[in-house]
């Protein structure tokens, strides 16, 4: 009989990084959505360099902002599914999407930006802080 419930310990690791790459793709699809709204929706008609630094901009903004929240998002339904060690999980999700951006960056950009260590390190508070939250709330749910 199998268990829907906790994965096994050695690939609950690798669940983790799976779920920071799920938050890493939310975060490229969520740029990608917000400068198409932006062109096609919002502001029709603006040449092609006005849309490029509108890109260049809410990329900078989505993917720092963004994947944080989106990789805090992705910690927290990982959550349920772990027993044990709940911050060092979501850490570990935060590394997972941190490695698709900077891999991402060094294709795109031949370098790593501030803006994206910025983000790495937003990422892993977000991760951290996920599995703080959760711990906390088993702990008070078991004081009731």
């Amino acid at each position: 009989m199998t268990s829907t419930g906790i994965a096994a310990p050695r690939n609950r690791w690798f669940l983790a990084v799976g779920y920071g790459l799920l938050a890493e793709i939310a975060t490229i699809i969520t740029i990608i959505a917000v400068v198409m709204a932006h062109k096609y929706i919002f502001a029709r008609g603006l040449s092609e360099s006005e849309y490029a630094a509108f890109g260049e901009s809410a990329g900078g903004w989505v993917g720092v902002w963004g994947g944080a929240i989106y990789t805090y998002i992705f910690a927290r339904r990982l959550m349920p599914r772990i027993s044990s060690r709940f911050s060092e999980h979501g850490i570990v999700v935060a590394l997972g999407a941190t490695a698709l951006s900077i891999a991402g960056s060094i294709a795109g950009h031949q370098a790593v930006p501030f803006a994206y260590i910025f983000a790495a390190v937003l990422k892993i508070v977000a991760g951290a802080r996920a599995g703080f939250v959760y711990n906390r709330s088993l702990a008070l749910n078991r004081m009731v």
